[in-house]
Parts: C-alpha cells; sequence; structure tokens
C-alpha cells in the first residue's frame, strides 16, 4: 500500500513470521520467551536471529551482530514485521550499517520506541511507514487497550485513535536532539512532530528545545503533539544535587516557552508512562 510517495507495509496475518530484534540493549532469555509467547497468543509466529541473542558489554551484540540481525530480518520475505525487544541506546550506531535497499524493496513493520526512535526516523526518509508502540519489555506495564490497538492496526484491523488524519513523525525527544543535522533525522514537511521523553532533568530539556529551534524545527512542522514526560528531574537536593538550584519552569512552562506559535495537541498518550498509544509514523 501506499500513501501519497510513503510506502505502507502490508497488514500482517495469522501465521505471519515477526523478527524479535535487540537493536539497543541486550535482551535477556525471560524476555525473548515473553516476546515469543505474546506473538504466539496473537496467532503470530516469533522469529529469533541468533546475533539477537548476543551480549556485547550493555549492547545486544556488537554494532555489525546488531545490524546483521536487522539486515537479515529486512531481506527475508517470510519475516513481516519487526519488533524491538527492548530500547535503551544504541540505535542511531547502526544507521550507517543498515542495507536500506531490501526495507524498501519489501516494507515491513518496524515496530518500537524509546531508542527505537532512530530506526523510526530512518524508515520515514526513506519512505517507509514505522509503528512507534510497546517494546516487548514494555508490553506488560502498557495499558491493555492500547497493547491490543497496536495488534489491531498490525493486523489492518483499524487506524490509531490519536491518528486523526495526521502524518506524524519523531518519537523521543533525546533521540531525535541526538540525530539532528543525521541524514536519518526525519524529514518534518507536511508532518506533525510527536515528543516524548523520559529520566532528564528540566535544564537538559530546554537546551534540547532550544537545540530544536535554531534547527530551524519549529518553522517546519505542521504542529507538535506532546506526549509524556515521565520521571524527570530539577537541580534539587531531591534528585541528586548538592545544593537546590531548582530550573524554575515547569515540564509544560518550558515546552510552552518554545512552542507558542505553534499548533499543539497535549497530553498524548504516548510514552514510558502507562498509555502508549500506538502511531503510525512516516
Amino acid at each position: 500500500m501506499s500513501l501519497g510517495q510513503l510506502q505502507v507495509p502490508r497488514p500482517l496475518t495469522q501465521g505471519d513470521r515477526v523478527a524479535l530484534v535487540a537493536p539497543a540493549r541486550f535482551a535477556s532469555e525471560e524476555l525473548v520467551k515473553q516476546g515469543m509467547a505474546l506473538l504466539e497468543s496473537w496467532g503470530l509466529q516469533g522469529v529469533v536471529h541468533p546475533n539477537t541473542r548476543l551480549r556485547h558489554h550493555q549492547f545486544g551484540g556488537t554494532d555489525d551482530e546488531r545490524a546483521t540481525a536487522l539486515t537479515a530480518a529486512f531481506r527475508d520475505p517470510e519475516i513481516r514485521a519487526i519488533w524491538a525487544l527492548r530500547g535503551g541506546y544504541g540505535c542511531t550506531r547502526l544507521l550507517p550499517l543498515l542495507q536500506s535497499e531490501a526495507f524498501q524493496h519489501d516494507p515491513k513493520w518496524v515496530v518500537g520506541f524509546s531508542d527505537i526512535t532512530a530506526l523510526h526516523g530512518w524508515a520515514t526518509n526513506l519512505g517507509v511507514a514505522s509503528l512507534h508502540a510497546p517494546v516487548i519489555s514494555t508490553s506488560t506495564s502498557t495499558d491493555s487497550t492500547d497493547l491490543a490497538n497496536m495488534r489491531r492496526v498490525i493486523l489492518g484491523e483499524a487506524l490509531p485513535d490519536v491518528q486523526k488524519g495526521r502524518r506524524i513523525v519523531g518519537g523521543n525527544l533525546s533521540v531525535l536532539f541526538a540525530m539532528l543535522g543525521t541524514p536519518s533525522f526525519p524529514a518534518l514537511k507536511g508532518r506533525w512532530l510527536l515528543l516524548e521523553d523520559v529520566d532528564e532533568y528540566l535544564y537538559h530539556l530546554d537546551r534540547m528545545l532550544v537545540a530544536m529551534g535554531q534547527a530551524g524545527v519549529w518553522n517546519q512542522v505542521e504542529g507538535v503533539m506532546v506526549g509524556t514526560f515521565t520521571d524527570m528531574r530539577d537541580n534539587t537536593v531531591a534528585f541528586g544535587q548538592l545544593h537546590d538550584n531548582p530550573f524554575g519552569r515547569s515540564v509544560r512552562e518550558i515546552l510552552e516557552s518554545h512552542l507558542g506559535h505553534l499548533p499543539v495537541e497535549w497530553d498524548v498518550p504516548v510514552g514510558h508512562g502507562r498509555r502508549n498509544a500506538p502511531v503510525i509514523l512516516g
């Protein structure tokens, strides 16, 4: 299927194969088994590349090993979706190693959030839609309705409720900040930018938004969708500082100071909290 110049992976059908991958942090065998069992309960078949069971320090194998697992999934015509076992950090390291030709020739859903934002941006700029949705490690803590809706989306039974006809890009703000100026930062023209984050200091949040503004992001997007900003911290003793030196603005006040001239949808149920509704990106 296609939407303008955007290729949309075909819906999955019963018995289709889904690759479980660890493109960032390593995944335990228990997590792999959890993902396989969940897919089986949906009538789908989980597939795990040997490299996905590897560990290299905090990563799920070396960069080359993780990229090899992803490329194998891109090339396998029987695999119809690629679902991240967990996030963490590491996806941006893989972007120069990924083979785009196979992915564009036979588009398949890339599913996940948080650090998987890097893969979403890569897919967007290749003209392929991807799915911002829970990873396996958050599937048990995510609202059951959101997880059920994710299943409905990849099976082609429904569009996400939060989509509202918009073309959306983005995801985790920290990852997008790290991608500024790279070929994989998602194209913004005609699109809404989705933002969420977790475990950051308030001044870090402001610094990232300043950089986005100076890079011209706010002049390009149609609007901004603000998800949850979970477990944010301030420069106070309560958050590990030696002295109280609060930033002086709440998360919403910081965002408003940068986005005031743009259409903004607040409280989008997406992010690292209990709510993480599926969103088609691209």
